[in-house]
């Protein structure tokens, strides 16, 4: 049977206006955008921000923000001050200081992942991590190193695309598949700095999910050192005796696991053997102090003191690499990569390592294999320093070093970064959406399930009050705030914040409806009224009704 005429134009009319309120109450289509923006918004959370040193991880972080940040808008969080936020300043990189906590047991697996992971969830640890993503609302979150989990669960909580650096190897372990499946359940890419970095990953998270991408450093190629002293000037700026070879450590911790005992021993045999040797150690305070404490009394208890040098965090380490003769990196756990080594090869300088982890793979893509030593070998340390110095065999070819890990390269690869970071940003918004989010009414205030900040919604935006004063002078209360989830909130850009010199909207009263009043009833189709009170309010309006009639 076909539908009559009037019957028809009353579907159109409610067919009209639900499209007029789909448009009025519709939430922004790309959430993180804002009007006219087209460059990704992408947010980093660095694990440390270290004051006195900068570790290798610190340093692909701060690369990679440098190198993305013509193609995105980035902004860095650091747990506290320090060196790497500075450096990004100096890049011209946005910073924001947020301090949260690690999760150790991903690296040092314990059996505890999941419980932790749930008290993390049900205590709403990381809420302030995602009230900050409220505020910035990246198209992208990248975190680094495994232990960096809470940052990652923040935004997966608002729906925002995960992408997580792997910098370490996690340590091997009956509990570690916990890790591998912690950081594939948070993570919607994995970026290794090596292979092995990315051992573990392979055959439980998918090929297609995992992405190399090792690093370089700009500040080791050719003329971009213009202040590096002359050796003359170090030499006597950190009082060297007279030799004729110059072995190096570096480190960025004072820590067992880098095995400065190790590089000390080896020196002390290399002493006994020759004479025109002196030793250079470098590393930040941070870390055992009494492994520290330990190391310094060896060398001064020893007949050669004199021809030891034990150096704090050096900040233009870059100018002290052209002293060297050849570096030393007797790493007892297996690195993700190596950093150090690296930057001693981009210079040509000889480099003698334990074959621990990433190590053996940076010296193998470059040649220098030969120069590997099995973990704990003193002995081996010793020989192949022999080698580098008087061997030249050992030498360094730099433009193979530059080919696997130069500037260029390190570029080449960042042209499929960038193209993952853009597909993992789209399928975001397509999944938003699909989702249909419902949105919210205007003119109401709102805050998430988790968060504490409440927000005005007004002309599209959530509207910040610029402090709790400001919350109280408008007239608002606390029992005015609607709850809804995260990712509802998240769909609204942030507008500007209501301070209480003045109000840009109506009075309490008519900005929050009670929905007070008599409530007009809705009409049938021959246009008579259907009220919808209680049946005796009903029965006493016909009644009155039929009294007028008479």
């Amino acid at each position: 049977m076909s539908k009559t005429a009037p019957a028809k134009r009353i579907g159109r009319r409610k067919r009209r206006k639900k499209l007029s309120d789909k448009k009025r109450f519709s939430v922004l289509d790309s959430p993180g955008k804002e009007a006219g923006e087209t460059r990704l918004k992408v947010m980093l959370f660095s694990h440390i921000c270290g004051g006195r040193f900068i570790t290798g991880a610190e340093k692909y972080l701060s690369m990679l923000a440098k190198e993305i940040s013509p193609q995105a808008e980035c902004t860095l969080v650091v747990p506290e001050d320090g060196m790497l936020k500075r450096e990004a300043m100096a890049d011209g990189i946005r910073t924001v200081i947020e301090p949260f906590s690690l999760l150790w047991s991903i690296y040092h697996p314990d059996g505890e992942l999941e419980r932790t992971e749930a008290s993390i969830l049900a205590e709403g640890k990381h809420a302030m991590l995602i009230q900050l993503l409220q505020q910035y609302r990246p198209d992208i979150v990248i975190v680094n190193t495994c232990v960096n989990a809470l940052p990652a669960m923040a935004a997966k909580a608002l729906g925002i695309p995960v992408v997580w650096l792997i910098n370490e190897i996690i340590q091997d372990h009956a509990a570690a598949p916990q890790s591998v499946h912690f950081i594939n359940r948070y993570a919607d890419f994995i970026v290794g700095v090596s292979n092995h970095s990315l051992f573990m990953f392979r055959g439980i998270v998918p090929d297609e999910k995992l992405l190399l991408h090792p690093p370089s450093n700009p500040v080791c190629e050719e003329n971009s050192l213009p202040w590096v002293r002359t050796n003359e000037e170090l030499k006597k700026r950190f009082g060297f005796p007279d030799h004729k070879h110059l072995i190096g450590y570096i480190s960025a911790g004072m820590q067992k696991e880098k095995g400065l005992e190790h590089f000390l021993l080896m020196a002390f045999k290399l002493c006994a053997e020759q004479r025109d040797l002196c030793f250079l150690c470098i590393a930040s305070p941070a870390g055992d102090a009494d492994y520290e404490q330990y190391c310094r009394k060896l060398v001064e208890q020893s007949e050669y003191r004199d021809r030891f040098r034990m150096l704090g965090f050096q900040p233009d380490i870059e100018s002290i690499y052209p002293l060297i003769d050849v570096l030393v990196v007797p790493s007892l756990i297996d690195e993700g990569f190596g950093m150090i080594a690296l930057e001693a090869l981009l210079f040509g300088k000889k480099t003698v390592a334990y074959r621990s982890g990433g190590l053996a793979e940076v010296l193998t893509a470059v040649g220098q294999e030969s120069m590997l030593v099995d973990k704990g070998d003193i002995g081996g340390l010793a020989s192949k320093v022999i080698e580098g110095l008087h061997s030249e065999s050992a030498a360094v070819d730099v433009d193979r070093v530059k080919q696997s890990f130069g500037t260029e390269a390190y570029r080449v690869r960042l042209g499929s970064f960038m193209s993952m970071l853009r597909l993992l940003a789209a399928k975001a918004v397509m999944h938003k959406t699909a989702d249909r989010i419902r949105p919210l009414k205007p003119g109401r205030l709102y805050r998430g399930h988790l968060t504490p900040s409440a927000y005005l919604l007004e002309l599209g935006t959530k509207r910040p009050f610029a402090s709790p004063e400001a919350f109280r002078l408008c007239g608002f209360s606390l029992s005015d705030v609607v709850v809804v989830s995260e990712p509802r909130l998240f769909a609204y850009p942030v507008g500007s914040a209501i301070r209480n010199d003045h109000l840009s909207y109506p009075p309490l009263g008519r900005v929050i409806r009670k929905g007070n009043g008599k409530r007009k009833g809705r009409k049938n189709r021959k246009g008579k009224q259907v009220y919808k009170g209680k049946p005796a309010q009903r029965y006493k309006t016909r009644k009155r009704l039929l009294k007028k009639s008479v």
